[in-house]
């Protein structure tokens, strides 16, 4: 999309009427004013990237908004949680509980807006709407490598999916009651939906505290229950559905860059913040050591997704609470750096491969 940065912000101030499946969805529940200036970014170069095909829309609940989620969603199928949650991470629950709703009502993509997209969807969706291939969701792993959390093997920072999906819509059911009325997710962990499910636990190595993440991400449990029930009742069988029927994209494919920098922001900060110039000079530690890294996520990231990881991972900073320092307004963008060289690549640079 070549069009002026305000022409592409009119458009994504707009109300549009969904007219097909090929929809990116998003929610910030302030309203797009709220939103850190870097993440505004991001999806003005997801729309620059992917083109007129495909039509993003970032929602919110602000008062009079043409974006409020009530001209998208009937609101009587968003559980009283949606509007009761008063905790630190209630904006991140409440994308939780849109996310698979509006992919079930209406079919696309969803991205989290700490995303920056590297890659595009076409062969993920040509899979999804080809009658004879088996592929009806694509998502997301939940752990490096070859593993995956246990019970839980599918995240939701990524999800793809056609309208009308039963998988979609159970996941949306059991999150649902699972959250009911809630104020806060705390021990949602303990919910008896969830009783049959093995409890998180990681290595102390982790810095984790596994009640508070497996309270975070109740979403990926609720996906776990279903993908281990069998109900003949309504056809659903969930360990089959997961084996034949799921496109479970490498966890790298989003979360390489922190792969590289063992989950630390300050050094993803500075090598981004490092002056670029060409050509490069390898002999300079420096400019060797973040050419490395921003050529490694521009060449194995789908999405470079910039988590704010708030409360999660207490000892390391993440590179998305460095950008929303107020001192640090700009830094994605500035200059004739390598965040600059990052952006410029993420709206004009294709990748040679496939997924």
């Amino acid at each position: 999309d070549t069009r002026k940065e305000e022409e592409i912000v009119r458009h994504i101030l707009s109300h549009r009427p969904v007219a097909h499946q090929k929809n990116v969805w998003a929610f910030w529940d302030k309203g797009w004013d709220a939103l850190q200036p870097w993440k505004r970014r991001n999806v003005i170069d997801w729309i620059r990237r992917l083109g007129p095909e495909w039509d993003v829309r970032v929602l919110d609940v602000a008062p009079d908004s043409p974006r409020n989620v009530c001209h998208f969603v009937d609101v009587s199928l968003l559980p009283p949680a949606f509007t009761n949650f008063e905790h630190e991470h209630a904006g991140q629950h409440k994308a939780d509980i849109l996310r698979v709703l509006l992919l079930y009502l209406h079919g696309g993509v969803w991205m989290d807006l700490g995303g920056i997209l590297l890659g595009d969807f076409d062969e993920m969706w040509n899979k999804i709407v080809d009658p004879t291939d088996p592929v009806e969701v694509v998502g997301l792993s939940t752990a490096p490598g070859k593993a995956h959390l246990v019970d839980r093997p599918l995240g939701n920072t990524f999800i793809v999916a056609a309208k009308g999906s039963l998988f979609m819509r159970l996941w949306h059911e059991v999150f649902s009651a699972v959250m009911k009325d809630r104020t806060t997710s705390r021990d949602v962990r303990l919910d008896p939906l969830f009783a049959h499910l093995t409890p998180l636990t990681f290595p102390d190595a982790y810095a984790l505290n596994a009640d508070i993440f497996s309270d975070y991400i109740g979403q990926f449990t609720a996906a776990g229950r279903l993908l281990s029930l069998v109900d003949p009742s309504m056809g659903w069988d969930g360990p089959r559905f997961f084996q034949e029927n799921i496109m479970l994209l490498p966890f790298d494919e989003l979360f390489i860059h922190n792969h590289l920098t063992e989950w630390n922001g300050g050094p993803q900060f500075t090598h981004l913040s490092r002056t670029r110039s060409e050509p490069v000079d390898r002999s300079d530690p420096d400019q060797a050591s973040a050419e490395a890294f921003v050529e490694t996520v521009l060449e194995r990231s789908l999405i470079a997704k910039m988590s704010q990881a708030q409360g999660l991972l207490p000892d390391l900073v993440q590179l998305a609470a460095i950008w929303d320092r107020p001192e640090n307004d700009g830094a994605d963008v500035a200059p004739g750096t390598w965040a600059e060289y990052l952006r410029w690549a993420s709206a004009h640079l294709e990748q040679d491969r496939q997924l």
